[in-house]
C-alpha cells in the first residue's frame, strides 16, 4: 500500500495553467518594465541615450586636441627662430664693436706716434735755441747721447708750430726732414769747426756716416771727463764695431781682391780678411772738446782711435797687421781716406 502510494505520486499528472484562468489587469495597472518586483530600475532606453551623447561629445574633443598639436610645434619653432635671429644681431653687434674698437686703437696709435715726433721736431728746436755757453760739460754730455749708436738717418717730422699741438693740427700739419744729429751739431759747434783734416759739421758728420755704413752695431760711449784747463775738456772713449762684408771690401780692398799680389800673398790676405770677417773690433780713443767762449760754441773737436793695439788682439802678429793696413783706406789712429783726402775717423773704441 505504501509503494501503491509512492508510486500514484511519481506518477500524477502535472498541474497546467490557461490564459483564461489567469485573472487580466488593465494595462495601465501593469507594473512599469523597469520595475523588477518593487525595485526601480533605470531605464535602459535612457542609459543608451546617454552613453550615446557622452560618445558624440567625446570624440569631437580628441579631434580637437589632435588639431591643436600642430600649432603648438609651430609656436615652438617661431620661438627658436626668433631666439636664433636675437642672437645673429647679437654677434653682429659684438663684431662692429669690436671692429670700432680696433679702429679706435689705430688711430690712437697714429695720432700718438705723430705727437712723439712733433715733441722730437719741438725738442729740437729748443735745444738749438738754448743758449750754448754754459758749459762744455753739457755739449759734451749731449754729443755722446746722440752718437751713441753712430749715424743715425734723418726723420720725417711735422713742421713745429708756435702753439701748443693738438690732434687736428698734428694730422693736417706739414712735413719735413729732421735730423737731430745734423740740428745739434749746428746748434753747438763753430761754423768752421774742425776735426783734424775735416772742416764743418757737414764734414764731421759725413765721417760719423762713413762709420756707420762700413761697421755694423756701432756702440760709442764715454768713459771718463777730464777738464784740461778753463776752455777744454777731454774725454776718453770706448767704441765696438762689428767688421762686415762691406767694411773689408771699403776699407781693406786689398784683402778681398788684389791684382797686383802673388799667388801666395793672395792666399795670406784672404786668409786675413777671413780672420777678421765678423768680428767685434773694440777700440779705444779719446775726443776733445776745446771751448770758444766768446761765441759759446765748441771751436775744435779732435778725435783719436787706436787701432793698433786693436787689430793686434785680434790678428796676433804685428807683420799681419801691417799687411791689413798696407793698402787700408783707414789710418791707424783712425782716418778715414778716400778719394785721395783724409776724414777723421771719430775716437773708437
Amino acid at each position: 500500500e505504501n509503494e501503491t502510494r509512492e508510486l500514484a505520486s511519481y506518477t500524477k499528472p502535472r498541474q497546467t495553467f490557461s490564459f483564461e484562468d489567469v485573472e487580466s489587469y488593465p494595462t495601465e495597472q501593469l507594473p512599469p518594465r523597469r520595475t523588477i518586483g518593487q525595485k526601480r530600475q533605470p531605464d535602459l532606453d535612457n542609459l543608451a541615450d546617454l552613453a550615446l551623447t557622452r560618445t558624440t561629445s567625446v570624440a569631437p574633443m580628441d579631434t580637437n586636441q589632435n588639431d591643436l598639436t600642430p600649432p603648438t610645434t609651430g609656436r615652438k619653432m617661431k620661438v627658436s627662430a626668433s631666439r636664433r635671429e636675437r642672437c645673429r644681431i647679437n654677434q653682429a653687434r659684438y663684431r662692429k664693436r669690436q671692429r670700432q674698437h680696433a679702429e679706435n686703437l689705430d688711430e690712437s696709435i697714429r695720432t700718438l706716434q705723430e705727437e712723439i715726433r712733433e715733441l722730437g721736431t719741438q725738442r729740437q728746436n729748443m735745444l738749438r735755441r738754448a743758449p750754448t755757453n754754459k758749459s762744455v760739460w753739457i755739449i759734451a754730455t749731449e754729443y755722446f747721447r746722440l752718437f751713441r749708436y753712430g749715424y743715425i738717418a734723418p726723420i720725417m717730422a711735422l713742421e713745429s708750430s708756435t702753439s701748443l699741438p693738438t690732434v687736428c693740427s698734428l694730422t693736417v700739419g706739414s712735413q719735413r726732414e729732421s735730423h737731430a744729429q745734423l740740428e745739434f751739431l749746428k746748434a753747438t759747434m763753430a761754423p768752421d769747426v774742425t776735426d783734424g783734416n775735416v772742416h764743418g759739421v757737414e764734414a764731421m758728420l759725413e765721417n760719423w756716416k762713413m762709420l756707420s755704413l762700413n761697421g755694423g752695431d756701432v756702440h760709442f760711449q764715454p768713459k771718463r771727463l777730464e777738464q784740461l784747463g778753463a776752455g777744454s775738456l777731454l774725454a776718453t772713449t770706448k767704441m765696438s764695431v762689428t767688421i762686415t762684408e762691406s767694411s773689408l771690401r771699403q776699407l781693406f780692398p786689398h784683402l778681398v781682391v788684389d791684382q797686383d799680389a802673388k799667388e801666395d800673398q793672395a792666399k795670406k790676405l784672404s786668409a786675413l780678411a777671413a780672420k777678421l770677417l765678423n768680428q767685434r773690433l773694440c777700440v779705444c780713443g779719446s775726443v776733445r772738446f776745446d771751448w770758444d767762449t766768446s761765441i759759446g760754441r765748441v771751436l775744435r773737436l779732435e778725435s783719436k782711435a787706436d787701432l793698433l793695439s786693436s787689430m793686434l788682439t785680434l790678428l796676433g802678429s804685428l807683420e799681419d797687421v801691417a799687411l791689413v793696413f798696407d793698402k787700408a783706406l783707414v789710418t791707424l789712429d783712425g782716418r778715414f781716406l778716400a778719394n785721395e783726402s783724409v776724414i777723421s775717423m771719430p775716437a773708437s773704441n
